[in-house]
Protein backbone atom coordinates (compact mmCIF):
# COMPACT_ATOMS: atom_id res chain seq x y z
CA UNK A 1 0.00 0.00 0.00
CA UNK A 2 1.34 3.44 -0.99
CA UNK A 3 0.70 6.43 1.26
CA UNK A 4 0.58 9.68 -0.73
CA UNK A 5 -0.18 13.16 0.51
CA UNK A 6 -1.27 16.07 -1.63
CA UNK A 7 -2.25 19.69 -1.22
CA UNK A 8 -5.60 21.09 -2.28
CA UNK A 9 -5.36 24.69 -3.48
CA UNK A 10 -8.28 27.12 -3.73
CA UNK A 11 -9.90 27.00 -7.16
CA UNK A 12 -9.42 30.02 -9.42
CA UNK A 13 -12.96 31.19 -10.17
CA UNK A 14 -12.20 34.07 -12.50
CA UNK A 15 -13.36 33.53 -16.05
CA UNK A 16 -11.73 36.55 -17.67
CA UNK A 17 -8.11 37.02 -18.61
CA UNK A 18 -6.32 39.34 -16.16
CA UNK A 19 -3.22 41.42 -16.78
CA UNK A 20 -0.82 42.44 -14.05
CA UNK A 21 0.20 46.11 -14.24
CA UNK A 22 1.08 49.17 -12.19
CA UNK A 23 -0.94 52.27 -13.10
CA UNK A 24 -1.75 55.36 -11.06
CA UNK A 25 -5.44 55.65 -10.23
CA UNK A 26 -7.83 57.43 -7.89
CA UNK A 27 -11.01 56.46 -6.03
CA UNK A 28 -13.02 58.96 -3.98
CA UNK A 29 -10.09 61.40 -3.99
CA UNK A 30 -7.63 58.77 -2.72
CA UNK A 31 -4.59 57.74 -4.74
CA UNK A 32 -4.39 53.99 -5.42
CA UNK A 33 -2.35 51.77 -7.72
CA UNK A 34 -4.15 49.58 -10.24
CA UNK A 35 -2.37 46.19 -10.01
CA UNK A 36 -4.48 44.07 -12.37
CA UNK A 37 -7.37 44.45 -14.78
CA UNK A 38 -9.80 42.33 -16.80
CA UNK A 39 -12.83 43.21 -18.91
CA UNK A 40 -14.98 42.51 -15.84
CA UNK A 41 -13.04 44.15 -13.02
CA UNK A 42 -9.81 45.20 -11.36
CA UNK A 43 -7.47 44.73 -8.44
CA UNK A 44 -5.85 47.70 -6.73
CA UNK A 45 -3.65 48.61 -3.78
CA UNK A 46 -3.88 51.54 -1.40
CA UNK A 47 -0.88 53.57 -0.31
CA UNK A 48 -0.04 52.25 3.14
CA UNK A 49 1.51 55.58 4.09
CA UNK A 50 -1.72 57.51 3.50
CA UNK A 51 -2.94 59.66 6.39
CA UNK A 52 -6.66 58.93 6.09
CA UNK A 53 -7.61 55.25 5.78
CA UNK A 54 -9.62 54.41 2.68
CA UNK A 55 -12.96 52.81 3.58
CA UNK A 56 -14.38 50.73 0.75
CA UNK A 57 -17.08 48.39 2.07
CA UNK A 58 -18.52 45.59 -0.06
CA UNK A 59 -21.06 46.95 -2.52
CA UNK A 60 -19.67 50.50 -2.39
CA UNK A 61 -20.16 52.23 -5.75
CA UNK A 62 -17.75 54.85 -6.98
CA UNK A 63 -15.69 56.04 -9.93
CA UNK A 64 -12.20 54.74 -10.69
CA UNK A 65 -9.99 57.17 -12.61
CA UNK A 66 -6.95 55.51 -14.18
CA UNK A 67 -4.04 57.28 -15.85
CA UNK A 68 -2.61 55.21 -18.70
CA UNK A 69 1.12 55.17 -19.44
CA UNK A 70 0.59 57.50 -22.43
CA UNK A 71 -1.08 60.15 -20.22
CA UNK A 72 -4.71 59.43 -21.14
CA UNK A 73 -7.27 59.08 -18.36
CA UNK A 74 -10.02 56.48 -18.29
CA UNK A 75 -12.98 56.85 -15.89
CA UNK A 76 -14.94 53.75 -14.92
CA UNK A 77 -17.96 53.24 -12.67
CA UNK A 78 -17.18 50.47 -10.20
CA UNK A 79 -18.57 48.41 -7.34
CA UNK A 80 -16.29 47.02 -4.61
CA UNK A 81 -16.33 43.20 -4.54
CA UNK A 82 -13.34 42.64 -2.21
CA UNK A 83 -12.73 44.96 0.75
CA UNK A 84 -9.33 46.41 1.57
CA UNK A 85 -7.35 43.65 3.24
CA UNK A 86 -4.45 43.83 5.70
CA UNK A 87 -2.08 43.86 2.70
CA UNK A 88 -3.82 46.95 1.28
CA UNK A 89 -5.25 45.08 -1.71
CA UNK A 90 -8.89 45.32 -2.79
CA UNK A 91 -10.92 44.67 -5.92
CA UNK A 92 -14.09 45.47 -7.75
CA UNK A 93 -16.14 45.07 -10.87
CA UNK A 94 -17.06 47.52 -13.59
CA UNK A 95 -20.63 48.79 -13.84
CA UNK A 96 -22.19 49.90 -17.13
CA UNK A 97 -18.92 50.03 -19.04
CA UNK A 98 -19.08 51.96 -22.33
CA UNK A 99 -18.07 50.38 -25.65
CA UNK A 100 -15.12 52.77 -25.87
CA UNK A 101 -13.83 51.85 -22.40
CA UNK A 102 -14.41 48.14 -23.08
CA UNK A 103 -12.27 48.37 -26.23
CA UNK A 104 -9.57 50.25 -24.33
CA UNK A 105 -9.49 47.62 -21.55
CA UNK A 106 -9.23 44.90 -24.22
CA UNK A 107 -6.29 46.76 -25.74
CA UNK A 108 -4.63 47.00 -22.31
CA UNK A 109 -5.09 43.24 -21.83
CA UNK A 110 -3.43 42.60 -25.18
CA UNK A 111 -0.59 45.04 -24.53
CA UNK A 112 -1.81 47.38 -27.27
CA UNK A 113 -3.11 50.35 -25.29
CA UNK A 114 -0.89 52.74 -27.26
CA UNK A 115 -2.79 51.77 -30.44
CA UNK A 116 -6.30 52.16 -29.02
Amino acid sequence: MVNRSFTVKPKERRRDRRRQLQLSAEIDGHAVTLVDISVAGFGAAIDATGRAPLKLPLGHRSRLDVWLSDGRRISLDIMIEREVGPDGLFGGSFIGISDENFRLIEAILMGREHRA
